[in-house]
């Protein structure tokens, strides 16, 4: 075998590789589907944190992704102008805000759980039921291992 096919082999057979080929899939077919709704992948990470946890600080937001403070905060802005979250005075702390969706963003999200539902039924297709049960299984096996 020469070190060419044996280099093809490698990464092709790679579960890394295949990882973050299906995860760039996920991204291009997300953010094509969120540009329709004018968000962007972390805007949408942020508006489902908060439709999932209302009233939570910018810093707690931030905390969860691996963003810069100032993205989150230009993500919130993007969305506060959409009109979909808003900013109300932290009731402890003169220096913090707690973010809350508003109707509108309430409004919004059976949009976005029907995008995510079509986005994964799409990527799993070719799998059979007892496969996406089993493929979901095991990355959420996994998943702990990659949050360290």
């Amino acid at each position: 075998m020469s070190a060419m096919n044996e280099t093809e082999m490698v990464r092709t057979s790679s579960v890394g590789w295949m990882i973050q080929r299906i995860a760039r899939h996920l991204d291009r077919e997300m953010s094509a589907r969120l540009a329709e709704h004018d968000l962007s992948i972390l805007q949408f990470a942020i508006m489902m944190t908060v439709l999932e946890t209302d009233g939570l600080t910018q810093a707690s937001i931030g905390a969860q992704y691996s963003a810069p403070a100032y993205a989150i905060s230009r993500a919130i802005d993007h969305l506060e102008g959409l009109g979909l979250l808003e900013r109300r005075r932290h009731p402890k702390s003169r220096r913090s805000h707690t973010i809350h969706a508003t109707e509108k963003g309430q409004s919004l999200a059976p949009a976005l759980y029907t995008i995510v539902r079509e986005v994964n039924t799409e990527l799993t297709a070719p799998l059979g039921k007892w496969d996406k049960a089993r493929f979901q299984d095991l990355l959420t096996r996994l998943l702990p291992q990659a949050s360290r």
